[in-house]
């Protein structure tokens, strides 16, 4: 991180929000597994529980959108951040009364919240940050997401074993109220002007013409889905691994090569991209992605698979960071929140098809053949994007200026 991003102290405190926010919510989930053990035995009925908030989420992120897009930022992110806090309170009577209907209600919150406040982080990323430094910081955000997702479930494994649920529950809800404490630091520019003007009529369809007549993110949002097939079946297909090689072991390698490859990499990503064609290079890492999957398709061989999640998590290092920045280039600031919210919409409905598509795959093919039948629809999907991209001459660099594209 070069010095322009150490002095911008708003996205030093977004990026500090998202390490506190990702640890609370990574805790409070563990501690939900852990309340669940013994008053819902069936491993369906948890996972229909844990669905619930996931599909409210689908179900209220237009309205998202429409939010980020109209409202003063930095205010939705503390009403997200105030709501927040009240999944743990909701916790603390599920525990009392031993009620599975008071968690339900935590579940919703804590979902609820995050699918207004991450659209509302990345619509604000393009308002703090010179644009010729965006892709740095995505690659910031992104890095601060994976140490919050590895952190958090290794810290809150460990507390499981130490502290009693009250306790995690607690801790969750002080995460949270420091996260409320830092929200007034922030300080995130209003549209001015004519932008600022189109929020009294804006509506969340609107965003699908300008989609529509952008072929950059037709063609990213396509690459972006096929890559949401394998983050889906993700942790399901690490438990498939680590059963076939007799290894429990294995799953927590598998989890920390991974992780610490993306952390390592996305260092290094604006450095090697320099002002290169985001999009060229975006369609290019397909082709890694697809590598790395056919290394996965040797199931049983430990080198193989560490050595594949490893070279995965090179190429996510690069990727999602460059799609970020590609979608903030390409989408007016004024509709961002709108967009974000709707890609959020599209992923936590990509992966709950995803997931049933590798369970259903992994009994009836086998891993190896799902594995390789995954790597070459990425190959096609790269094929594709690289075809589509060429014909439309598309070139995206960070110092691009943001479409005017009329609704």
């Amino acid at each position: 991180m070069n010095r322009i991003l150490l002095r911008n102290r708003t996205l030093i405190i977004l990026m500090l929000g998202e390490v506190i926010a990702g640890t609370g919510i990574w805790v409070s989930v563990i501690a939900n597994l852990q309340f669940m053990q013994h008053l819902v035995p069936s491993d369906f009925g948890k996972s229909l529980i844990l669905m619930v908030g996931l599909f409210l989420g689908v179900l209220i992120s237009p309205q998202a959108g429409v939010w980020v897009d109209k409202y003063d930022k930095r205010k939705i992110l503390l009403f997200t951040s105030i709501f927040r806090c009240f999944a743990p309170i909701s916790m603390f009577a599920a525990l009392h009364f031993q009620s599975i209907a008071f968690m339900l209600i935590s579940v919703v919150i804590m979902q609820l919240a995050a699918t207004v406040y991450m659209p509302a982080v990345q619509a604000s990323l393009p308002a703090i940050v010179p644009k010729d430094e965006l892709l740095k910081a995505n690659s910031l955000y992104f890095n601060i997401t994976t140490i919050a997702r590895i952190g958090g479930t290794a810290l809150a494994g460990v507390m499981v074993l130490v502290f009693d649920l009250y306790t995690l529950y607690l801790m969750s809800l002080i995460f949270y109220v420091v996260l409320v404490i830092l929200n007034p630091l922030l300080h995130i520019p209003r549209l001015e002007g004519s932008a600022a003007r189109k929020r009294e009529k804006m509506k969340f369809k609107e965003i699908f013409p300008m989609i529509r007549q952008e072929p950059a993110i037709l063609i990213t949002l396509m690459n972006a889905g096929v890559l949401t097939l394998f983050l889906g079946g993700f942790n399901l297909l690490v438990l498939k691994f680590s059963t076939i090689q007799h290894s429990p072991d294995l799953m927590g390698w598998i989890y920390t090569v991974e992780g610490t490859s993306i952390l390592l990499i996305s260092l290094l990503a604006k450095r090697l991209m320099g002002t290169q064609n985001l999009m060229f290079y975006s369609n290019l890492f397909m082709f890694l992605f697809a590598l790395a999957f056919i290394g996965l398709s040797f199931s049983e061989s430990r080198f193989a698979v560490l050595g594949s999640f490893a070279l995965f998590g090179c190429a996510v290092a690069f990727f999602f960071p460059m799609i970020s920045t590609i979608f903030q280039i390409k989408i007016p600031q004024e509709a961002q929140g709108r967009f974000f919210s709707f890609r959020g919409m599209l992923d936590r409905i990509m992966f709950q098809v995803a997931l049933l598509a590798t369970g259903a795959c992994l009994d009836w093919f086998g891993i190896s053949t799902y594995m390789i039948s995954l790597a070459i629809l990425t190959v096609l999907s790269g094929i594709c994007a690289l075809v589509m991209s060429s014909q439309r001459s598309i070139d995206i660099r960070h110092d691009s200026e943001p479409s005017t594209i009329k609704a």
